[in-house]
């Protein structure tokens, strides 16, 4: 999943890069943390989300699926991030919090299975392969539930 960071430059050379994740913050579930070098920004940030995913999860009040981010610029534009003068995305794996992977076997038309495999090729910077793009939609269509 991506989520969007905003970061806070250190004010001098002996203050660190504040990192802040907003797409918990409706959850209160803060999610900050920083970083002393600009390159350990991703690592520190990937580092809080998976914690903070981890302490939703285990709490039983929340599951992946109900995690959403609104976007940097949507961040970027309320007063409530205004420390953050930079921001980015970050895609972190969070599969592993859904537990674990089973085999299953479905019976689908084979024009629909060379529509979906045609799909992919085409999106291969989404989704992984076909059980990624059936699980995605799967998870789509649960959340309009």
């Amino acid at each position: 999943m991506f989520f969007s960071v905003g970061v806070e430059s250190p004010a001098d050379a002996s203050t660190a890069f504040g990192i802040s994740v907003p797409a918990f913050d409706r959850f209160d579930y803060g999610c900050v943390s920083a970083a002393d070098e600009q390159t350990d920004i991703p690592v520190m940030a990937r580092e809080a989300i998976l914690s903070i995913v981890e302490e939703m999860v285990i709490s039983g009040k929340y599951a992946v699926e109900d995690i959403t981010d609104a976007g940097f610029m949507v961040y970027a534009a309320s007063p409530d991030y205004a420390h953050c003068d930079s921001w980015f995305m970050i895609d972190v794996d969070l599969t592993g919090f859904e537990g674990k992977q089973q085999r299953v076997n479905i019976t689908l038309p084979d024009v629909l299975i060379k529509r979906i495999d045609g799909f992919i090729q085409n999106k291969r910077a989404v989704y992984k392969d076909r059980s990624h793009f059936l699980a995605q939609a799967a998870r789509h269509e649960l959340a309009n539930k």
